[in-house]
């Protein structure tokens, strides 16, 4: 790894290193894991950081107070970690003083909080060979802790439950075709065990659409699926007046009404109205 600074991602999360746990390293054989419960989840702890905002409801302050306003200048370089290059917006989880990290192509590390140490590291290999550290075009911002795994989503439409000790694989469980153009840029949250992620990548014309899905967080079995557009036949699905998910999902619908849009103010214009036609696969 090629050693360059990475403050401008995790500055703030140094910060937070020196006030959430202890500045002694621990060893493999000293380190110890506590199971993350629901509980947990619904009421973190104030020295952990389980959520992409700390809470569900995203409050995002830590309530801790060693770090004030009398001392917040004395702070100092502890350590810091070079990130894989590329487009990057992740929030670090900590738990029992271990930082949890997604890199840009789905790549999770676990660090030593205290020390900066890595501890173990999950590289996703994509299709045609290419890796984690070859795929920084493919963000992340988030991923989730929940029992004894670490859950991250992938670039090519899958999530991923790691063993949160050693970053081994539990399951991997593919959610949508990466070929239609389905993608992950966020994590997921985890509710009562379930594993729950919203799928992007509707900017690509697909006669589908995309949808919010969860998964057993033990094995990795989908659960429930709903739609972000409603489909021809349920409550709200003739919205498109017939034209269907085609143009209802995404970008398409949204050039439809633009067009749509310019029409209408050519005509309140003065202008001569046209007829605006545009076929399903519009994009």
């Amino acid at each position: 790894m090629n050693a360059r600074s990475a403050l401008k991602i995790l500055g703030a999360f140094t910060v937070a290193a020196l006030a959430l746990v202890p500045l002694v390293a621990q060893g493999p054989a000293a380190r110890s894991f506590t199971p993350v419960t629901d509980a947990m989840l619904r009421n973190p702890s104030p020295n952990d950081w389980l959520h992409w905002r700390r809470t569900l409801d995203g409050w995002g302050y830590s309530p801790l107070n060693h770090i004030n306003r009398d001392n917040v200048g004395q702070l100092q370089l502890v350590w810091s970690w070079a990130m894989r290059p590329g487009s990057n917006q992740t929030t670090p989880l900590v738990h029992d003083g271990v930082m949890y990290l997604v890199n840009p192509g789905s790549s999770v590390q676990a660090l030593d909080a205290a020390a900066g140490d890595l501890i173990w590291e999950y590289e996703r290999e994509y299709p045609g060979g290419q890796t984690g550290a070859d795929a920084g075009d493919r963000p992340m911002r988030s991923i989730a802790i929940w029992d004894d795994n670490i859950y991250v989503t992938t670039a090519d439409a899958h999530i991923v439950a790691l063993d949160a000790r050693t970053g081994k694989v539990a399951w991997d469980t593919t959610v949508a075709d990466n070929r239609k153009g389905y993608t992950y840029t966020s994590g997921p949250i985890v509710v009562n065990g379930q594993i729950v992620a919203g799928m992007t990548g509707c900017s690509r014309y697909k006669d589908d659409i995309c949808f919010i899905s969860a998964y057993d967080g033990r094995t990795g079995k989908e659960l429930w699926r709903t739609s972000t557009i409603a489909r021809p036949g349920e409550p709200g699905g003739d919205t498109w007046g017939g034209a269907g998910q085609a143009v209802g999902a995404g970008r398409p619908g949204h050039r439809r009404r633009r067009a749509l849009h310019e029409r209408d103010a050519r005509a309140q214009s003065g202008h001569r109205q046209d007829c605006v036609v545009l076929p399903a696969h519009s994009r």
